[in-house]
Order: structure tokens, then sequence, then C-alpha cells
């Protein structure tokens, strides 16, 4: 990590235990009034009403007011069938009723409200502790993140949406009600929701929402709209204070959300007495940690599509409020956004999914519309929008988030047409495929930067929007050993593994060590064939060396393992997830395998003795299992090929429409009907022999 980070990460555990760190995070209780009179510089606010009057006119700044609702509101109408509305309507009306949704999938039921409670482990995290002398990784209350969920606030949007549709007070009424509740029981500085100065940030814009929303109704008193904003401050106060830990230690996407978080209030509320700093602050870092978290090809420092997303969904709005306040940031940010947000769209799926890859936690911190949570439209056709005035998409229900954040202009902007196609970003070591229905990427790089699972080589195959060859996720942060490292390192993923192995040596919780070294050594893409080819050695003194070659409907993966074999019997096994149902031949030829009607045939070949296995679910060992959402894992097909030898071995892999008898092939070469594929000799710097 570095002699800086090492510096940083002893300075603050020092100050941790001495109790100093403890004593700037004093739990300070103000009356409104106090509040008023110490924290607002402007004399001519001396009361709550004041202060109410005083937050209306910052509603310009904001990406709507109250009066813009109704035009919202015959925009979603436009997008959505009655069905899709009363879906909304639907959402919020469990809201009200004390039933919230998990990570996009999961409801949860409450009769008293707890904002300390791990519902799916039935354990509570201390509520009269400071959060210093609470551990994230306390095995008393389980995965920090199954409690922070709900204090998240997500569930605000649906309540502004489904108010925006129907006028329903009810839903006022509950907003107000849960956040009286949360200030209540989470007095400042004590529980575990004051651990992260990130979710104390998505906290914040979520209640800025709802309040700009509901701040002309009749619940929206001038005495609620004070004691939020003082609870506001209190947060940003927070987050300014421990922002060096985020900045210095956790190093990225913690950086920019809470940058963000401090720019949004120091921008919206100049009154502050702090507001200059947190303005100047929050924008100062949103540029540097753009430019070092982005990378020059617009891949991501942390190797996850999610957190990428997380990361423009933050830039969007930040980029916007700053127009709304006459702000600009520099051109070079705007241009690394616009091939951030080009990254992940050429890894797009046709309906909006992105590979499963890298780490991925859940987070949708402004779900604005009523797609999938694995449809990335909604946020990228918003990003693209806010750094251009121009949409990626044709109208769609993905279309949403522009109303709110742009209003209807945006649904009348021009189209952006970006043609899809196959593409290197050399930066972040990502490499696809793309034909007219199927899409493939594989990941090769040298980690710089740390990363989060052992799965170098992997590959995604998508046909027809169906994730064929498949990545595991994440499940969870905190959980089993045997369950974490499945779904963090080599296990899980499509690649080899060697001697049940990971390729990295796994450190304490987000921590690697032994950092993956690789090289690429071709990346072809001609009209009739792509080709790619790679290594990596961190199975030294072995090498893994993979090569893809797609042509027309047919997939040839070959994977060479060859070196200095110092075990008599090194087991090596190659792993495919598999993202649709699998079924094995009676003829022992292979495997076919169905998608959206058409039947693909699966074959592999191994220069040595082979033992083939499907696994789907199993506890022991742990295998067959994907994680889409997170906290919930399913059981998926996973076809693992092991054989043990001590000397140089090679795996070839073919997906084909072929039928088995159009097929043939040994180590040396490989016919698919008239195709022919001759392969140089294990060891060589290229595996195909392409004249």
């Amino acid at each position: 990590m570095g002699l800086s980070w090492t510096y940083n990460r002893l300075f603050y555990e020092i100050k941790k235990k001495s109790g100093i760190l403890k004593k700037q995070f004093k739990h300070i209780k103000l009356t409104n009034h106090a509040f008023i009179r110490k924290h607002i510089n402007d004399k001519s606010i001396k009361n709550e009403n004041d202060l109410y009057e005083y937050i209306k006119s910052t509603s310009q700044h904001f990406f709507f007011s109250v009066e813009n609702l109704a035009e919202i509101r015959s925009g979603i109408k436009s997008l959505y069938s009655d069905k899709k509305e009363k879906e909304i309507i639907k959402k919020a009306d469990n809201i009200t009723e004390n039933i919230f949704e998990y990570f996009s999938k999961d409801l949860v039921s409450y009769d008293v409200i707890n904002w300390h409670y791990s519902p799916f482990i039935n354990k509570q995290s201390p509520k009269d502790k400071h959060w210093i002398d609470i551990s994230d990784l306390n095995s008393d209350f389980g995965d920090i993140k199954f409690i922070w969920e709900l204090s998240r606030f997500a569930f605000v949007y649906d309540l502004v949406r489904a108010y925006t549709l129907t006028q329903d007070d009810k839903y006022v009424v509950k907003y107000w009600e849960l956040i009286e509740d949360w200030i209540e029981n989470n007095p400042l500085e004590y529980g575990v929701n004051y651990k992260c100065g990130q979710e104390m940030s998505i906290r914040m814009m979520a209640w800025l929402f709802g309040l700009y929303a509901f701040l002309n109704h009749k619940e929206t008193t001038p005495s609620r709209a004070t004691t939020l904003l003082k609870t506001i401050y209190q947060h940003a106060e927070h987050v300014e204070k421990h922002f060096n830990f985020a900045l210095k230690i956790v190093r990225n996407n913690h950086a920019i959300s809470e940058a963000n978080g401090l720019y949004t209030i120091g921008l919206l509320f100049p009154i502050f007495d702090k507001s200059n700093i947190w303005k100047n602050t929050g924008k100062k870092y949103l540029e540097k940690e753009g430019l070092r978290q982005i990378k020059l090809d617009g891949s991501y420092i942390q190797h996850s599509m999610n957190y990428h997303r997380l990361v423009i969904q933050n830039y969007t709005w930040a980029i916007e409020l700053a127009k709304r306040s006459q702000d600009r940031f520099s051109n070079s940010l705007i241009g690394r956004l616009l091939k951030s947000v080009e990254f992940l769209y050429q890894h797009q799926s046709i309906s909006g999914r992105l590979p499963n890859y890298g780490q991925n936690d859940g987070a949708l911190i402004h779900p604005l519309s009523s797609t999938s949570y694995l449809d990335y439209r909604p946020q990228l056709n918003a990003a693209w929008f806010a750094f251009t005035g121009k949409r990626l998409y044709e109208p769609g229900e993905y279309d949403e988030s522009l109303l709110w954040l742009f209003r209807e202009k945006s649904l009348k902007s021009e189209i952006d047409a970006i043609q899809k196609i196959s593409k290197k970003f050399p930066n972040g070591g990502y490499y696809t495929f793309r034909n007219r229905n199927q899409f493939g990427m594989i990941r090769c790089t040298t980690y710089k930067t740390r990363p989060v699972q052992a799965d170098m080589l992997h590959f995604d195959l998508w046909i027809n929007d169906f994730n064929v060859f498949a990545d595991a996720g994440t499940y969870s942060y905190n959980t089993s050993s045997n369950i974490k490292n499945y779904f963090l390192g080599t296990a899980s993923h499509n690649t080899i593994m060697i001697n049940n192995k990971s390729q990295m040596t796994k450190g304490s919780r987000f921590m690697w060590l032994n950092w993956t070294k690789s090289q690429v050594n071709k990346y072809v893409t001609k009209p009739n064939y792509m080709i790619f080819e790679g290594e990596h050695y961190n199975y030294k003194p072995l090498i893994h060396k993979r090569g893809i070659l797609h042509n027309r409907d047919s997939w040839v993966i070959v994977d060479d393992i060859f070196g200095k074999f110092t075990e008599t019997n090194t087991e090596m096994q190659l792993s495919w997830l598999l993202g649709t149902k699998i079924n094995s031949l009676d003829n022992e030829m292979g495997w076919n395998i169905t998608v959206d009607g058409s039947k693909y045939n699966l074959l592999i070949n191994v220069s040595a003795d082979k033992k083939e296995e499907i696994y789907k679910g199993s506890l022991k060992p742990f295998k067959g299992w994907q994680s889409l959402f997170y906290g919930t894992k399913n059981p998926t097909s996973q076809l693992v090929i092991t054989c043990r030898n001590n000397q140089n071995t090679r795996f070839i892999t073919i997906l084909t429409k072929e039928n088995y008898s159009n097929i043939e092939m040994d180590e040396r070469y490989i016919q698919i009907d008239k195709t022919y594929v001759k392969l140089n000799s294990i060891g060589e710097k290229y595996i195909f022999d392409i004249r």
C-alpha cells in the first residue's frame, strides 16, 4: 500500500487507541435556537421561520422546486403504464407500513423501526456506545452493511415519487416520522450509523431530496425544517473532521462520496459558518480524486462495475448542482468523466446490465427509476446528459432519472448514438469482444492499486443478453471465511486455480498480498475474428497463459499451464460459472446449454487425465453459487474440470453452435466445421498460430 498509506494508517490507529480521536467527536445537543445563533452567519435569520423561508429560496439551486413537481408528474405518466405507476405507489405504501426494501431485493417488515438492528441475523448493534468504540467487524451483529442499509434513507426517493404521482399526504407524514425517529434514536456520535462518512453523505443527499420535494407541505413546519438542517449540519461537520480517513487511508469511492456531501451542503447553504470550507474542500477533492481514481481510459481504481456506477452517480449530482449555482468543474475532470461513462457503456448488455464484476455491495444511491437494480441505463443516461447535454439511449422507462435531475427538456434532447464495439482499456486491463449479439470481457493487468478479487484472466461471456459465463459477485463483506474466500477468491471465477489456492494470498478484510502481475501478448479485432492472449505470473514458478479466439458463433478458450513443476501431482482446476442450465450429453463428448432458445455445445479437452464435476449450491466444497444482490446467494451451475499433472498442460474450451460431429481437436489444432486453427506448442509466446 506504500509508505504514505502505512504512515497515515498507523497515525490514525494511535489517535484512536489514545482517545484523541474520540475527543474530536463529542456528543453535542443544541436547541434549534442555539444552532441558529451559533452556526448561521446571516444575522437577518433570527428564528426558525426565517430559516424556513431561507431554505425555500435555495430551492432554485436544487434539481427541482415544489413548482416543478407537476411537470415531473406529467413526465412520469408519459413514461410508465398504469401497472408501473401502481408499482411505484405500492413500494411507497409498503414504506408507510414499515416494510422496507434492502439491497433492491429483500423486503423487511418492522413493528417498531430499529435503526441499529440487522434483520438478516436478528442481532442488535449498540446504540449507546460512541462509534469509535464499536467494531464494524463485530460478529455480535454480523455484517454492518445490513444495519447501514436502512439508514441510507434510499426509501425517501420512493416516497417522493409516489407523492408526486398521487399528492397523498401520507408519504410526507411518513418522511417526517422516519427522520424524527432516526434523530431521536441516533444521538450524535453514538451508534454504528456514525461510523462511515460515506454513509452519512448518502443520507444527507436523500434527506435533502425529500426536504425540497415536501417544502411547501403543511407537515414541513419551520421547526422540523430547522431540526433537519441542524442534523445535516452536524453530519457535514462530522464528515469534514473524518475526511482524511477516507482521503488518505480508504482512498476510493468513500472520498468522492464524502467530498460530494461536503460540496452539496456548502453550495446549497452558504449561510452556514463552515460553508466555504465545506464547498471548497468538497470541490477540490472532487476534482483531484476524480482525476486520480478514474484512469485515462475511463476504468476505475476499485476494479468494480458497481462502485464505478456509484462514483458516476456522485459526479452527476455534483456537476448538475454546480451548474445551477453558476459554479463549474474543470474540463479535464469532465473529459475524464465522459471516458468513465463510456467505459461502462461499452461493457453493457442489451438490457443495460454489466458483468457482475468486482465488489458489489448493493449500492444504488439515487434510485430514481423503476428499472432493475442490475440495469445501469438510468444512471449512465443521466450522467451523459449532465456532462454533454445529450442522452445515450432511445426513450425508455430509464428516463425517469433524467426527469428528476434535469426535468422535461432532457427527454427531448438529442441522442448521442455511440456504437458499442470491441475495445481495449489498457490502463485498467479490460479487453472486450463484441459482435451483433455476443459480448465478452477479460481482465489482464498488473495491479498498481488495491485489488479486490483474485480473478486474473477471468472471462465473462454474454449471448443474446444471457450471462453464459458469469461472475459470482460478492454476497457479503462479513461472512464465514470459506464463503468469503469463494466469492472473493479464484474458486468462483472463470479462470484456472492451482493447488486449490487463490492467485493472491488473502490478507485482512479487503486486503490481498502478493498482487498479481500480468502481461497482454496480443489483442486483435478483425472483421471475421477476434483474438486475445495474455498471461499472469502469480503461480510462480508456473505461468498461466490464456488465449481467446472468437469467430462467428464459436468461442475457443485455450489455457496453458507451464513452467517449473515443483510438485509431483500439481492440481489444476478450470472453472466455468454458468448463468444458464447445462446438460451432460449421453455420449460423454461434452455438454449443451440453451441460450434464448438456441442450443450451444460446450466441449472441453485437457492434455492430461481429467475429472469433470458440476456443482450447484454445494456446501462441501463451497461451489456453484452466485450473488447478484448483496446479502443474497443463489445456486448456480459451476462446471469444474480438474487434472493432476507434473508437466505442461493445456485446457481447450469450445462453445459453439456447431454439432460435435463437426469438431476436431488435439493439443496442436482445432477444426470447427470448415474453420481450421493451428495452435503453437505450450510455452511459446503466442497460442494461436494465425498467419
